[in-house]
């Protein structure tokens, strides 16, 4: 998922989350309670940013460490591309750290660090004259 996505999403679910926080206090705990209506969308707004960036911060380390792997065996994109299908060249490339413009998602980044230790960079062949 590109970074812009995934902060598109955020965008919309923090305002949709505090209001539904705003109207369920009222309703549950009646119209003269403002205050703790007030309160639990602080609590939404803080907590749903630090859940964001944690996760974030999260995956482009994983991203970080797996490409740094795939760096020291020698394998291209094309080759890491063959572990994780569903993704493009052009995806893969800007999920390098160098980017850092595209997250992969949990399962795609649980594959590659599963199957990367196990690949071995591919034999140049050298032709003969």
């Amino acid at each position: 998922m590109s970074v812009k996505k995934w902060n598109t999403i955020f965008t919309i679910a923090v305002p949709v989350g505090v209001a539904l926080i705003f109207i369920l206090t009222r309703i549950l705990t009646g119209p003269h309670t403002r205050l703790l209506a007030w309160i639990g969308m602080f609590v939404w707004l803080i907590g749903s940013q630090v859940w964001q960036s944690r996760v974030t911060k999260r995956r482009y380390e994983a991203q970080s460490k797996l490409w740094a792997l795939a760096d020291e065996r020698g394998l291209s994109t094309k080759t890491v591309r063959q572990l994780v299908p569903q993704y493009s060249e052009h995806d893969l490339d800007e999920s390098r750290p160098e980017n850092h413009r595209f997250l992969m998602n949990k399962a795609a980044i649980k594959t590659l660090a599963e199957k990367l230790p196990a690949q071995q960079a591919p034999v140049k062949k050298h032709h003969r004259k």
